[in-house]
């Protein structure tokens, strides 16, 4: 299935979700504070509900060895925006196999001044089928 074209407001979103995702890969500090809203919201996986400044520090002290994004879908409504896909995430701690998450996420973005910015997150264990 091929994707359907994307209008300028859905790429520059998704510009915004794909600068963070190589920030988190790479432990991009100075990219991860300029894309996350200081109002940010993280729904983990688990339930937990954290903030910009802690889902920081997780990613910095983190393993992630790469991300994988797929299934974008892009709504844009005015100054908001919000992407569901799916995320396959590796991690690999010293001496030990990569292991593999595969999420399903809803990321929202809001428009401040010229630049988008994340807003909230929330991920779920992807479900076969």
């Amino acid at each position: 299935m091929s994707e359907a074209p994307r209008s300028p407001l859905e790429k520059a979103v998704l510009a915004v979700e794909d600068a963070w995702t190589r920030a988190e890969v790479a432990r991009d500090e100075a990219t991860l504070r300029r894309v996350l809203d200081d109002r940010f919201v993280f729904n983990s996986n688990s339930g937990e509900i954290s903030g910009k400044e802690e889902l920081i520090r997780n990613i910095l002290g983190g393993r992630m060895t790469g991300q994988t994004v797929t299934e974008r879908t892009v709504l844009v409504e005015g100054d908001t925006a919000v992407v569901c896909g799916t995320a396959e995430l590796r991690f690999q701690s010293p001496g030990e196999e990569e292991t593999v998450s595969v999420l399903r996420y809803t990321a929202t973005y809001v428009k401040r001044g010229a630049d988008w910015r994340a807003l909230a997150l929330h991920m779920a264990k992807r479900v076969a089928g």
